[in-house]
């Protein structure tokens, strides 16, 4: 018997994915921000390479049938989005990068990796033959009294995962 736990994957465009979309836009803001800095030519190609592999890397992720395969690239998008904060703090360290710029990206760079891990945490529970929640983790501490009180529930990586608004509605 078929276990029906497992969320049925939805046929559509990469081009609705918004963890497809999130690192699409951090590659050109590297792209941006590579062009504008004065920076050792290693430096500004690890920015520009680490944002163009994470898009590559959810792309990938996408395409394929496989969800081990899946996995392996929405992990190796992370490492990649961990590659592109190393190259914007060492920046930083040089004076090459401003706090501001840095502040400015930050957003988009832990949005995109919050989004990554969203589908990451949503792969390895379709694995595991979890099903969604329906009903964001609705918690209480008053002994199963619900008064509105919603928490979600930390993924692997220490991230909270609203399910309902992530971009796992693809997968």
């Amino acid at each position: 018997m078929e276990n029906t736990n497992t969320p049925t994957e939805r046929k559509g465009n990469i081009e609705d994915l918004v963890a497809w979309q999130k690192a699409k836009e951090l590659a050109v803001t590297a792209y941006k921000l590579a062009n504008s800095i004065n920076l050792d030519a290693l430096i500004k190609d690890k920015l520009i390479y680490a944002a163009l592999e994470v898009s590559y890397a959810v792309a990938r992720s996408y395409g394929v049938k496989q969800r081990v395969k899946s996995l392996e690239n929405l992990y190796e998008a992370r490492e990649y989005v961990f590659e592109f904060k190393t190259a914007m703090a060492i920046g930083v360290d040089l004076g090459a990068i401003s706090h501001e710029q840095s502040a400015e990206i930050q957003p988009l760079v832990d949005h995109t990796d919050k989004l990554v891990s969203g589908l990451i945490q949503y792969k390895e529970d379709a694995n595991k033959g979890k099903s969604r929640p329906k009903n964001n983790y609705r918690r209480d501490n008053d002994g199963g009294h619900n008064h509105g009180n919603s928490n979600t529930p930390p993924d692997n990586f220490g991230n909270t995962i609203d399910y309902a608004s992530s971009p796992v509605s693809n997968f």
